[in-house]
């Protein structure tokens, strides 16, 4: 049986986490990623922050599932095949168009992608985030970034409810609430990315991520915002 949550600070602590490490595992793998995901800290570091969620069932099955790969990763995959096959998935590939990782690609009618950016980043900037231009490979709205800052806003709402920080609540979790209807997109990624690949890190990867999107008004108080 779940453990209920008593501190919302802890939950909304343990969402950032799990947010960043989803953000990290679909931007470009690096050798540190490599390294962290066969050596256990990734798994481990998402199973400790869903039991601070108090262990829901979906999302425990859904990381059963990333555990399963990634033992698959760790005995066949080597550095240079992980960077290979993120290219050929999310890239560039020879027999097939890539997923891409923006959200522009997704939208309906395939909107220009400039207005999409300019949108992203005023919404950046409510929460006092500047993109640094000079040192950003990704765009505002590849998936990295946005989930990044999903894992910003969650420390923001963590760092109030503690009172280190003078901020309203109301107003984070409003922010909240409005950038996951930015993410609807990530529905039809993450469906596509099945259809596409069993790869033993990103699918897995991509049923977390839309596991962890359907249970966040579960999980994090925003239904009643």
């Amino acid at each position: 049986m779940p453990v209920p949550i008593k501190n919302s600070a802890d939950e909304s602590a343990a969402l950032a986490a799990l947010f960043d490490l989803v953000s990290m595992g679909f931007a470009y793998p690096s050798q540190d990623l490599y390294r962290a995901l066969i050596d256990g800290r990734y798994i481990e570091a998402a199973e400790s922050n869903v039991a601070l969620l108090g262990n829901p069932p979906a999302l425990v099955e859904a990381l059963q599932s990333l555990a399963v790969g990634l033992k698959t990763l760790a005995v066949d995959y080597s550095h240079r095949q992980l960077e290979s096959e993120y290219n050929a998935l999310f890239e560039l590939s020879r027999d097939e168009a890539p997923l891409h990782l923006n959200a522009h690609l997704y939208m309906e009618s395939r909107p220009d992608p400039v207005p999409v950016y300019r949108r992203l980043q005023k919404i950046y900037r409510e929460f006092a985030l500047e993109l640094n231009d000079e040192k950003a490979t990704e765009s505002p709205d590849h998936l990295a970034v946005e989930l990044e800052f999903v894992a910003y806003l969650f420390d923001l709402l963590q760092l109030t409810q503690c009172g280190e920080r003078e901020d309203s609540v109301e107003r984070i979790q409003h922010g909240l609430s409005a950038f996951f209807d930015e993410l609807a997109w990530a529905e039809k990624f993450i469906d596509a990315l099945e259809r596409r690949s069993g790869h033993p890190f990103y699918q897995p990867l991509g049923n977390l991520l839309r596991t962890l999107i359907r249970q966040r008004e579960v999980v994090s108080g925003l239904a009643s915002v």
